[in-house]
């Protein structure tokens, strides 16, 4: 070889470009639009997770009653011809400053300042006190004639007079005018709602002689009055409450409706301008009398509400939705982690010692494959309790025993490798060479694995909840379809009942198949790709 030759050759060898250097983990995971997409898709997850209670407007077990049952979602008023005009929820609390107040010139209305909001408190004067003093007074003045009046020529009209005077002073105190009323007025132009209610409470301070009567009433906007409540207290009383509701029969009784009639019809009926009015007066020879009212709750269940609209208790099921996605989260993760560490153990035990007992462990994880596990779990399930912690523990106790099989393939193939051999034979134990050696060359395997058992054990849990064996103090995803069937979602045909927690399963499972799937097509050496 000549020497131009061998500079031709050096030169040629400077200047050949260098090997690639291999991709990362990150930089082949990009490479994958599905598994791009499936980790947007959970990190959309987990955002609404965290922050849950600023996309939720209300608890999802606490608060109920937030409309009337199945009630459907708001928006639909503006989409739909047949929702238009549906009553939204209404409520009122009125405290003093929002009631029109009307008295008489002796009592006196004021606001009753308490901690958390603002009463009303009317004081009664004594009513006929000065009358009967008078007549005791003269009773003492004249012991033997009492009530007897000398008149020899009837000019007085005689007893009977007398008693038709006292009649009528009787009437005209009867039919004169309350102590105070108070008024609120609001405007209703909806149609008829199904429900309305109204609760407040209330104590008397008086002397055991007096008589003190509160009434509620409704006027519509035809002037028509309804009587909704009235309480007649004889002497004081303790904190009492008062409770208005359409389906309470006492209410059917007051309006003269029978028992299946429906009170919203009548009280209702119109469109404009109604008027709750309260009613209080007091009669009380020996002292005033003193009555405080705390905020009147006035309320009507609308017929629509919220995104989503609510379940047959009235509850948010917009805000179950998002709290539910923590519920899935926490189980999907908890549980297939749970059983990825109990196979793994498995599996690099059996392959690395194999013989009895690779033999008694991979007969365990036969039995446990032949199983049906959905009825074992919906038996074990009704025996220790409906709570998530049994649930994640029942997950993980059926679902490892893939896990077992793949990384025992995987630690028979590494033990018989050359740095296994080496490590033998310089004296390292069994546990650091299962360790230190084998299991990190496992760990793709296994990771690819977890994140495929995540979905299978938010569905599991799902199913579960839909037979009724979930846990009832959470909200999940489950719980909301277990009480669309049983609750008249699939009867009523409420799809924002029933589709909504289907697509939030589907989606999530699909999710982590995407990252699953592009984890071992990176990882698993059988679907690597080769260039």
């Amino acid at each position: 070889m000549t020497r131009k030759t061998r500079e031709k050759q050096e030169i040629a060898k400077t200047t050949a470009p260098a090997a690639p250097r291999p991709l990362t983990f990150w930089e082949q995971y990009r490479r994958k639009p599905q598994g791009m997409l499936g980790l947007a898709m959970v990190l959309v997850y987990v955002l609404v997770a965290i922050f849950a209670p600023v996309i939720a407007p209300y608890d999802p077990l606490s608060d109920l009653y937030l409309a009337d049952s199945v009630a459907a979602p708001a928006w639909f008023g503006k989409v739909f011809g047949k929702y238009q005009d549906l009553p939204p929820t209404i409520r009122l609390s009125l405290g003093h400053g929002e009631w029109e107040i009307e008295q008489d010139e002796d009592t006196v209305v004021s606001a009753w300042h308490q901690a958390a909001n603002e009463g009303v408190e009317i004081v009664v004067p004594a009513k006929g006190a000065a009358a009967e003093e008078s007549q005791a007074t003269q009773q003492a003045a004249n012991p033997w004639l009492g009530s007897f009046q000398w008149d020899p020529f009837g000019l007085s009209g005689g007893q009977d007079e007398t008693a038709e005077e006292a009649a009528g002073a009787e009437d005209a105190q009867e039919d004169g005018q309350p102590a105070a009323v108070l008024q609120h007025s609001f405007e209703y132009n909806y149609r008829t709602p199904q429900t309305f209610n109204s609760s407040f409470e209330y104590s008397i301070d008086a002397p055991a002689d007096a008589k003190t009567s509160l009434s509620l009433d409704m006027v519509t906007p035809s002037g028509e009055i309804f009587h909704l409540w009235e309480d007649k207290v004889s002497g004081p009383a303790a904190i009492k409450r008062a409770l208005v509701d359409t389906r309470d029969f006492d209410l059917k009784l007051r309006l003269g409706i029978t028992f299946f009639d429906d009170p919203t019809q009548i009280v209702f009926a119109d469109r404009g301008m109604y008027s709750l009015r309260l009613t209080a007066d007091a009669e009380s020879p020996s002292g005033p009398v003193t009555i405080r009212l705390k905020p009147v709750q006035f309320g009507i269940l609308g017929k629509v509400h919220g995104l989503l609209g609510t379940d047959h208790l009235g509850s948010d099921i917009w805000s179950q939705l998002v709290y539910g996605t923590r519920i899935a989260l926490a189980i999907g993760l908890s549980a297939a982690f749970i059983a990825v560490v109990i196979g793994t153990t498995v599996g690099l035990i059996a392959g690395y010692f194999g013989g009895v007992v690779d033999e008694v462990l991979m007969r365990v994880v036969d039995i446990m494959l032949a199983i049906p596990s959905m009825p074992v779990l919906i038996i074990l399930g009704a025996l220790f309790g409906k709570s998530i912690v049994n649930i994640v523990a029942l997950l993980a106790l059926f679902s490892w025993m893939g896990v077992a099989r793949i990384v025992r393939a995987q630690t028979l193939s590494l033990k018989e490798r050359t740095f296994v051999e080496a490590a033998k034979a310089s004296g390292a134990a069994s546990g650091y060479i299962i360790l230190s050696h084998i299991l990190p060359n496992t760990v793709p395997l296994i990771f690819a694995n977890l994140v495929l058992r995540i979905p299978s054990a938010i569905l599991t849990e799902a199913s579960l909840s839909f037979l009724g064996l979930g846990d009832p103090r959470v909200p999940t995803w489950g719980k909301i379809l277990q009480n669309a069937r049983q609750f008249g979602g699939f009867t009523k045909l409420a799809w924002w009942w029933l589709i909504p927690p289907g697509l939030a399963l589907t989606f999530l499972s699909l999710a982590f198949v995407f990252i699953g799937n592009a984890v071992n097509e990176i990882l698993n050496p059988r679907y690597r790709e080769r260039s």
